[in-house]
């Protein structure tokens, strides 16, 4: 099966890191920004498609939605369990959450309620960042080498936070 896109709907779709690594890899950066301006639609092969994560995604606008699902997938594929907790290394979580806003290059035209949300996300992710930095760490050993592990389930928290304060505010406009 081919699948026929184009760069804005795989950007929409928060997967243009894992289309520029996997599928454009032998593109300079000018052609990149170039591809992108086009907007020429392209074909995607179906392993291809399998592989950047477009077969399992819906396109929505409200990006930070987006952010929370990549967060909390990341969460459960590399966090390890020591002392029957779940921790995740400090550096990786900081990584995903700073790469993030990088799936939408600035070559990228945005429609108006992707221009909002986007800067929505850098607001939110930059808080996440921040909040994510001041977790207490845990040191754990391991032939020589120091590894800094937090809580997985205290980033779950901040993650999910926005959505606990929304779901408060609704309570009272109910009562």
């Amino acid at each position: 099966m081919n699948i026929m896109i184009t760069p804005d709907d795989i950007i929409r779709r928060c997967l243009w890191l894992e289309y520029k690594r996997f599928c454009l890899k032998d593109k300079t950066e000018d052609e990149i920004k170039r591809i992108i301006e086009d907007n020429d639609p392209v074909v995607l092969k179906e392993d291809d498609a399998y592989v950047i994560g477009l077969l399992k995604i819906v396109e929505t606008s409200n990006v930070v939605h987006r952010f929370k699902e990549h967060m909390n997938e990341i969460l459960k594929i590399k966090s390890n369990i020591f002392n029957n907790k779940l921790f995740i290394m400090k550096s990786v979580a900081l990584k995903e959450i700073s790469t993030f806003t990088q799936r939408f290059p600035e070559s990228f035209k945005a429609p108006f309620e992707y221009k909002a949300s986007i800067e929505d996300l850098k607001i939110f992710a930059d808080k996440i960042y921040k909040e994510v930095d001041k977790i207490p760490t845990q040191s754990y050993q391991k032939d020589d080498k120091v590894y800094i592990y937090i809580s997985s389930n205290s980033i779950k928290d901040l993650v999910d936070e926005k959505d606990k304060d929304k779901k408060e505010k609704e309570k009272e406009i109910i009562i």
